[in-house]
C-alpha cells in the first residue's frame, strides 16, 4: 500500500517540482508481480492503439497524396502523369477506412464460430478481409506507377515545380508502404485469431 502511495506521490508534478521530501524516483521500485513473469500476458494482447494510429497515418497521408495528385494534375495542365497521387490517395483512404472497419474491436469484424483453432487457417475470414485485401490491392498497384511516373520525372529534365511535386509524392509513397508494411507486421505478429 506504501508502494503505490509513492509511486502516485511520485508521478505528480508537485511532487517533482518540490524535489520530493524523501529521496528521488529512481530509488522506488514499482514493478507489480504481474511484471515478474516476463511479460508474457502484454505479448499477447492485440495494440489496438498501435493499428488505429497506423491507420489513421495511412489516411492522412492518404489524403496527402490526393491533394498533391491534384496539384500536379493542374501543374501538368491536365496530363496525368503524376496525377496518380489522386486515384492512389482516394483509394489508400478507402482502404484504411475499411481496414479500420474489418479490424478486430473496431466494430466490422466478427470472429467465427467454434472450430478447432489447429482446423482452420490464420486471418480474418475471406468474407471480411475481401473489401479491404482489394482495396489494398488497387492501391497498391497506382501507388507502384506512381512511384515509376515520381523516379522518371526525377530522371528527366524538368520544370523545378515538377521536381518538388514528383519528390513530395515519391516521400508519400514510399510512408504508405512503410505504414502498410508496419500494419501487416502487426496484424502477423498478433494474429487475433
Amino acid at each position: 500500500m506504501e508502494q503505490r502511495d509513492a509511486e502516485g506521490t511520485c508521478r505528480r508534478k508537485e511532487w517533482r517540482a518540490s524535489g520530493g521530501s524523501s529521496g528521488s524516483c529512481a530509488d522506488l521500485d514499482f514493478r507489480s508481480p504481474e511484471d515478474e513473469g516476463g511479460g508474457l500476458e502484454r505479448d499477447k494482447t492485440y495494440p489496438f492503439a498501435l493499428v488505429l494510429r497506423l491507420r489513421v497515418l495511412q489516411i492522412v497521408l492518404g489524403i496527402s497524396t490526393l491533394v498533391m495528385g491534384t496539384v500536379s494534375i493542374i501543374e501538368e495542365r491536365g496530363q496525368v502523369n503524376l496525377g496518380l497521387g489522386l486515384p492512389a490517395g482516394g483509394l489508400t483512404v478507402l482502404a484504411a477506412a475499411a481496414s479500420i472497419h474489418t479490424s478486430r474491436g473496431f466494430g466490422g469484424y466478427q470472429p467465427p464460430g467454434a472450430v478447432l483453432a489447429a482446423a482452420r487457417c490464420p486471418g480474418m475470414p475471406l468474407r471480411a478481409a475481401g473489401p479491404p485485401l482489394a482495396l489494398w490491392a488497387a492501391a497498391s498497384l497506382v501507388h507502384v506507377a506512381l512511384l515509376v511516373q515520381a523516379v522518371r520525372t526525377l530522371a528527366l529534365p524538368a520544370a523545378h515545380d515538377l521536381l518538388v511535386l514528383a519528390s513530395v509524392e515519391l516521400a508519400l509513397t514510399l510512408a504508405v508502404a512503410a505504414t502498410a508494411a508496419a500494419a501487416l507486421l502487426v496484424d502477423c505478429r498478433y494474429d487475433p485469431d
